[in-house]
């Protein structure tokens, strides 16, 4: 006998989704901070969450208005169901890149200052208001865990390939020291110089002075792929903005 198998069907399955699951480092820290202070944070990462979740159901184009989205303290899913027909894929990819994109944009600039880590792989899923579910959410979830380190979001092997072969998505792909290949967030971004360095400021404030050399390792790899992009994207007025560890 199974359970409420009077009422339900036992019908759902599993589809091929795109999936990110993300961390937002240091958050266990704040939560043990004064009261004022886990105040601040928790509010911050409220409207983050909801920033970036209204920004892409707000957003008029084919794709983005069914990224799905599963929130737990300082953790989120960011799923996208993958279409059988080629042209759309490409599609769904790029939107679910996009979306995490600005997700990672948003945290590490001066309207929020933190730093993030993440997997994403395609595979099978499910996903409702309910539960996840599935290999594609395993994949995601031991990148973010086991390789990432940095806070960089790594990206599956098995994505690599499609990737590469569309114009518009291969901007989207770094290759790290480690041959690792992580998501270049700041390829959709242009003329946030000013924005990086703050928010860079704000993270070494928080930390006052006082951090692992974990710690400092991931400072010092955002650092330095912040730097590298700005260089590479040359945009006039953005020279003078550069992060750097006093």
């Amino acid at each position: 006998m199974m359970i409420n198998e009077n009422a339900d069907n036992y019908d759902r399955e599993t589809s091929e989704y795109i999936v990110a699951y993300l961390d937002l480092l240091g958050v266990t820290t704040r939560m043990k901070n004064n009261i004022n202070a886990q105040k601040v944070a928790m509010n911050k990462l409220h409207n983050l969450y909801n920033f970036n979740m209204n920004s892409a159901r707000e957003i008029a184009m084919d794709g983005y208005k069914d990224i799905q989205f599963k929130i737990f303290s300082d953790n989120i899913i960011i799923a996208k169901k993958l279409s059988t027909d080629l042209k759309t894929r490409m599609l769904d990819i790029k939107c679910l890149l996009n979306c995490v994109s600005n997700f990672q944009c948003t945290s590490v600039k001066d309207c929020v200052g933190w730093l993030v880590r993440g997997g994403i792989s395609i595979g099978d899923l499910y996903i409702d208001e309910t539960m996840v579910w599935g290999q594609a959410l395993l994949k995601s979830y031991e990148l973010e865990n086991n390789i990432a380190i940095f806070p960089r979001i790594v990206i599956d092997s098995n994505i690599i390939c499609e990737l590469q072969k569309d114009e518009e998505l291969v901007g989207y792909v770094s290759k790290d020291f480690d041959n690792m290949y992580f998501l270049n967030y700041l390829y959709i971004q242009h003329f946030g110089g000013r924005f990086l360095e703050n928010g860079f400021k704000l993270i070494l404030d928080e930390l006052n002075g006082k951090y692992s050399d974990r710690v400092y390792q991931k400072l010092c790899w955002h650092m330095n792929y912040v730097n590298k992009e700005l260089d590479k994207k040359n945009e006039r007025g953005e020279s003078k903005y550069r992060l750097s560890i006093d």
